[in-house]
């Protein structure tokens, strides 16, 4: 039995649920805990930008020590370095240096992460955090949801590093702050904020192998309470066969208003618009097949402070989804002219939090959430759906001794298709100052809704099908050492996955979706990151996953036993160089019915970078440099090494 599922299009839904139909008496009760009450801490809370801080690159405060701020460990911003939770941070920094055009290609050095492309650029990537499922890993951007409901997977091929400020891997279950689908991990990808004042532009332009183009600019502006920033990025590419072209049209927008010292009004906007060749299946090419995506993303939140205690936000977001599959006749061919096959999605999310700072030692995070998706699928056969989510979430977290920190919380959804789930989840750490270490373990339940695919697809779907659930713990480390210049950190982990979902054959020979799989998952997780020089330093990482589908004893497919890899990072003078080297081991795959062995391989990447003025870079990038003949996906061929060349200016 493989878990390793790989499905096409949408779903379908029963009544709407009664359960929490208005919000309005929730967010009364909200307003109620939050009144005054004596004792309650006080917090200086100030909204507006500051004039003498400003965010560095990498997360840090001038002024002050490094620090990486995240915002998805808790839902509010803190140092990742006070999480209970395990959590990896890639910051602008190395995302300049790295000089990667994919967030995908950003989290292959990531622990946890093992990222599988079916191809050449466009083509499908799956990312499995901590050997689970690819549809168990949520991914966000700027907290916005942006996995497509009828897969359960993100377009995350399609994601460019452009304007990005940080991505945030957020390793382990965390139902409970999230909801479903973060049975495996949280990713969230966060975009820039302009905090320059003044206006400023930014432009670059970039050829390489396979008539690769890639041309991209940025424009912004601060100027008293107003902050924007867009940007604009186009990819045009051949590919290395006769139909792997992709073409990328990507836009973005964040922007701020301040309306005082403790209000503000954020807005983003996100779309790409791709396309990219396809085949008919590993060892099957399609001369004409065309894969066409778009993504459309739109956030409004509004952040207010009415004590010095008590932080609010109310938040609309709404994420369209359309993916149009086009085969034609291949020329001289007898077969009939296929029909598009099109997969329309939209999502439209209201979400309301409150953060009371009880003491200085004790936080409070809860809200209400209510989501809604129509979704529907056109062609020979389709259909037309709706799904609607209620849900309220509380956690706490409380601090003693300055060293101790537990964090409790529990998280409630009603959903019209599936009923009622509750995920609770219990965290904590311990900081050992006079050895600079952090002992850390969580636990926790979480869950993965079904799919359109699986509830309602013509002829397959079930919609008796029940969520995926998953109990799972981890422990470890975190060692800081030489002044904080030097950090390992070290995590066990064990998941215990329920309930999958796949499609059986019945008697009259149907497949049909069922609940009928389990997995058992555990591992091991090493991170070290070091800076021996004021302009060098050197991180490295390792992970060992175990796999087992219960039910046959065998490994899950497309999880490697192990995984490495070794970053470097060096400036002399006016050059910036960076090189990070991946080593996977072997891992099983399938064949059409046969499972098969899929050797492991070695990948280096780096880039050399120029600077010819203060506004303007040259830079070289290779990709796959040591020419390792590989396939992420067995039968998918990766392309041999890729050399890129570009101009870049700051404004």
């Amino acid at each position: 039995m493989d878990l390793l599922l790989t499905i096409s299009p949408p779903a379908r839904t029963k009544s709407e649920s009664k359960f929490v139909k208005n919000p309005i008496p929730f967010l009364v009760i909200l307003f109620t805990l939050s009144s005054p009450a004596q004792g309650f801490g006080a917090k200086t809370i100030d909204l507006t930008p500051s004039e003498t801080d400003t965010v560095s690159g990498d997360g840090s405060i001038s002024g002050s020590a490094p620090v990486r701020v995240v915002v998805s460990a808790s839902r509010r911003e803190m140092p990742a370095e006070e999480s209970t939770r395990f959590i990896t941070v890639i910051t602008r920094d190395q995302i300049e240096r790295s000089g990667k055009t994919y967030i995908f290609d950003l989290l292959r050095s990531t622990p946890g992460v093992h990222i599988a492309q079916s191809g050449p650029a466009g083509r499908g990537v799956t990312v499995n955090l901590r050997g689970t499922n690819a549809n168990h890993t949520l991914v966000l951007i700027d907290g916005v949801q942006v996995n497509g409901p009828t897969t359960g997977q993100s377009a995350i091929e399609h994601i460019t590093t452009q304007s990005v400020e940080r991505v945030e891997v957020l390793r382990g279950a965390h139902s409970v702050l999230y909801g479903a689908d973060a049975i495996g991990g949280v990713i969230n990808i966060v975009m820039r904020q302009e905090d320059r004042h003044g206006l400023h532009g930014d432009a670059n332009f970039e050829y390489g192998t396979f008539q690769t183009f890639r041309e991209g600019g940025e424009l912004s502006a601060a100027y008293d309470r107003i902050q924007s920033l867009g940007s604009f990025g186009r990819i045009d590419s051949k590919g290395p066969g006769d139909n792997d072209g992709y073409q990328n049209t990507t836009v973005r927008n964040r922007s701020k208003v301040h309306f005082s010292e403790n209000s503000n009004l954020e807005t983003f906007f996100y779309y790409f618009n791709a396309q990219s060749g396809i085949d008919d299946g590993a060892f099957r090419q399609d001369p004409n097949r065309t894969l066409k995506s778009r993504e459309q993303v739109v956030n409004s939140r509004y952040n207010i402070a009415l004590r010095d205690w008590w932080q609010q936000y109310f938040q609309y977001s709404f994420f369209h989804d359309l993916q149009v599959d086009f085969d034609p006749r291949n020329s001289g061919g007898a077969d009939p002219e296929a029909v598009p096959f099109r997969l329309d999605t939209d999502r439209h999310t209201l979400e309301y939090q409150s953060t009371l700072f009880v003491r200085d030692w004790d936080v409070i995070v809860l809200g209400y959430e209510f989501e809604h998706i129509a979704s529907n699928i056109k062609r020979s056969v389709g259909f037309d759906e709706l799904m609607r989510t209620h849900a309220v979430f509380f956690q706490n977290e409380a601090t003693f001794w300055d060293s101790l920190k537990l964090v409790g919380g529990v998280r409630l959804d009603h959903n019209n298709f599936y009923g009622v789930e509750v995920n609770p989840q219990f965290s904590g750490s311990w900081w050992l100052e006079k050895t600079q270490t952090r002992v850390k373990g969580n636990m926790g339940r979480a869950f993965k809704a079904p799919t359109f695919n699986e509830l309602s697809f013509p002829n397959f779907g079930n919609q008796n099908v029940r969520p995926e659930t998953s109990w799972s713990w981890d422990a470890g480390i975190e060692q800081y050492y030489w002044d904080k210049r030097g950090r390992l950190s070290a995590a066990y982990f064990r998941n215990s996955v329920k309930d999958l979902i796949q499609f059986v054959s019945g008697s009259t020979g149907v497949f049909t979706a069922e609940n009928v799989a389990r997995a058992r998952l555990q591992g091991v997780e090493v991170e070290h990151e070091i800076q021996l020089h004021e302009h060098i330093s050197l991180s490295t990482a390792y992970t060992y996953t175990s796999t087992e589908d219960r039910e046959t004893g065998k490994r899950l497919t497309r999880r490697p036993w192990h995984q490495g890899k070794i970053g470097l990072t060096a400036d002399y003078r006016k050059f910036k160089f960076y090189a990070d080297w991946s080593l996977v081991g072997g891992q099983d795959d399938t064949q059409g019915s046969v499972r098969v062995r899929n050797k492991g391989y070695t990948r280096l990447d780096f880039t050399l970078t120029y600077s010819l003025t203060e506004y303007l870079e040259l830079y070289g990038r290779v990709e796959n440099a040591t020419d390792d003949h590989f396939n992420e996906v067995l039968g998918f061929d990766q392309p041999p090494p890729r050399f890129f060349g570009g101009v870049r200016l700051k404004g």
